[in-house]
């Protein structure tokens, strides 16, 4: 079965590579390395009149929405984690990365408590959304962390970096430094990755306190590999077995995405 994609809108107003967009009912976000988010109304893609949210002061690698919409992060090579309020654009807070390394990628926790985020010095730092505060540092990987997503019960992470490792990790408590890692999950690097919003996620937890979840995960490989993804709460039993890999890109694969039933996966590559 072939699905084929007609071209609705094209946006241009950014000054240089749009590096993300995000999607929060009629509102699309997008960050650019001209040091800008820009929020646009997905009815007719005209511009918010509180955009474009300028505040940091180089290159933008990442925003998304938090669960209910109401507030955009957006995170920076400057070090830093802009809070936005998504509907007037005001800077509702920041948070600074303790080494101040640049900030590759951010992600809201489906419950809304917690930020993390993943930088240059090879950490991933959880961000307690309640207090503002510094909640966690997790330090294992060995090169820059581009990718990380949550499980949609918030309770366990898993991040990708630029060697090609995944790694899944406690995204409370923890059980030492890492739950689990596969040093090979994408040869050079991987770039992103993204859990199925319905696989799992409508089951309630087994006898056991067991969560199984479908991951997708692209990279530097060209290819985008589907995970089988097993963890037990309370303990380090964790798993990430690979189901399929999806050849068909000529280039690196910047970004995966599920649709919201969880049916379609959608790739994009650099060429």
């Amino acid at each position: 079965m072939t699905t084929v994609a007609n071209l609705i809108h094209t946006i241009s107003l950014h000054q240089s590579d749009v590096n993300w967009v995000a999607y929060s009912g009629k509102t699309l976000a997008t960050c650019s390395g001209d040091k800008t988010v820009r929020l646009w109304s997905t009815e007719d893609f005209t511009e918010y009149p509180c955009s474009p949210l300028c505040g940091h002061g180089y290159y933008v690698h990442c925003c998304v929405f938090s669960p209910f919409g109401t507030m955009l992060a957006s995170c920076s090579t400057d070090g830093k984690v802009i809070l936005w309020d998504s509907k007037t654009g005001e800077k509702k807070g920041t948070f600074e990365h303790p080494s101040k390394s640049g900030i590759r990628v951010c992600r809201f926790s489906p419950n809304s408590s917690w930020l993390v985020t993943g930088s240059d010095d090879e950490t991933l730092v959880i961000w307690d959304m309640k207090t503002k505060k510094l909640h966690r540092t997790l330090v294992g990987h060995t090169a820059y962390v581009n990718a990380v997503a949550y499980t949609p019960c918030s309770g366990f992470l898993v991040s990708g970096s630029s060697n090609g490792d995944l790694r899944a990790w406690d995204a409370e408590f923890g059980h030492g430094p890492c739950l689990w890692y596969e040093l090979e999950g994408h040869d050079l690097g991987v770039m992103c990755c993204e859990f199925s919003p319905t696989f799992g996620a409508g089951s309630a937890l087994s006898s056991t306190g067991e969560v199984q979840y479908l991951l997708a995960t692209c990279g530097n490989d060209n290819l985008v590999k589907l995970w089988n993804f097993r963890a037990r709460f309370g303990t380090t039993d964790v798993s990430l077995i690979l189901r399929d890999t999806l050849a068909g890109h000529r280039e690196t694969v910047m970004a995966v995405c599920f649709s919201s039933s969880g049916n379609m996966i959608a790739s994009g590559s650099v060429n």
